[in-house]
């Protein structure tokens, strides 16, 4: 039996424009914050305290998603 996909609505919250910082958001689940430190996008996952490094924004958002899907599904 293969189960039907479900479409899930994430969210990017603009939290501060100098520093750039967002917060994504899985409805109301909270999934990590993206800054912008010089030329790169900084990914900070839940309370891990080691970011992921970006140079684009769409990137530090894509491993957000990656790392929340593998570790809450």
């Amino acid at each position: 039996m293969v189960r039907k996909k479900k479409a899930i609505e994430i969210n990017l919250k603009d939290i501060s424009d100098d520093p750039e910082v967002y917060e994504l958001w899985n409805g109301k689940k909270y999934i990590g914050t993206i800054k912008k430190e010089g030329e790169r996008y900084l990914s900070y996952v839940e309370s891990n305290d080691t970011p992921f490094k970006s140079v684009k924004l769409d990137d530090a958002i894509n491993e957000l998603l990656m790392q929340y899907n593998l570790h809450n599904h």
